[in-house]
């Protein structure tokens, strides 16, 4: 019967019910979250830490550091603004790579939440790869610039490639929010109603002052490039002038 007992549930039927072994409820590991058993209140609280963690700096990365890292360089006009702008979004890169580890972790470390079948990560994953590229455009949109005075291919690469993203890091946020209301694996600490409502309405706000700081840059350069087209070149002046004095 031992012999039987001991197979069944290992050594004396140590992770056999009731026999308070690692994986049982009452047993030696009941800081962490057992399999049989319900985690403790201690790894549920190290769990809301990092589940708070990970949607705080990704929130702060796309609905604040992101888009005045892009309104910046539309309002601005002082020297140096391209390094400002640049050196501001590598800062809100930076914040977002680490609440993408910390989601990475997540992901691995709640499997039963099927985390990988739901949008929000999905998106995560899909903005992450992305951003990648986003700062070697920007490099080569500022050589580009520099050498023809204009926008070339690689402008306008760094800069829909930027609207898109940030506009899918702020909506992947609401959705993150939803899963982790919805989600069984998040029961006890979800965000609630009046959390989710909140996000909305700073990111739809952070996202409109973005879109009209946007429309205003645009507006700016236009109006530059069309005074600039309108005004004579410099060799027009100085023979107009001479041919002035010339006649006196």
């Amino acid at each position: 019967m031992t012999t039987a007992v001991s197979a069944q549930y290992g050594p004396g039927g140590r992770y056999g019910p009731g026999s308070g072994g690692n994986y049982g409820p009452g047993g030696d590991d009941d800081d962490d979250n057992d399999y049989f058993g319900s985690p403790s209140q201690s790894f549920i609280n190290s769990r809301k830490k990092i589940i708070v963690a990970h949607g705080v700096l990704a929130a702060l990365a796309f609905i604040l550091f992101f888009p005045l890292g892009a309104i910046l360089v539309r309002l601005g006009s002082f020297r140096g603004m391209w390094l400002i702008h640049g050196l501001f979004q590598l800062f809100a890169y930076l914040v977002y790579i680490a609440a993408f580890g910390i989601g990475v972790w997540m992901v691995n470390s709640i499997p039963v939440a099927n985390l990988l079948h739901s949008y929000h990560p999905i998106i995560g994953i899909v903005v992450f790869v992305l951003l990648f590229f986003q700062p070697i455009l920007g490099f080569v949109h500022h050589l580009k610039f520099k050498k023809y005075n204009r926008r070339t291919v690689w402008s306008y690469g760094h800069l829909w490639l930027g609207r898109v993203v940030i506009t899918l890091g702020m909506i992947n946020g609401g959705l993150g929010l939803l899963l982790a209301r919805d989600a069984p694996a998040f029961t006890g600490f979800a965000p609630s109603k009046g959390q989710i409502v909140a996000y909305g309405v700073v990111a739809g706000i952070m996202w409109m002052l973005w879109v009209a700081a946007a429309v205003v840059g645009e507006r700016r350069r236009a109006r530059a490039r069309k005074d600039v087209e309108g005004s004579p070149p410099p060799y027009t002046k100085e023979i107009y002038a001479h041919r002035i004095s010339d006649s006196d």
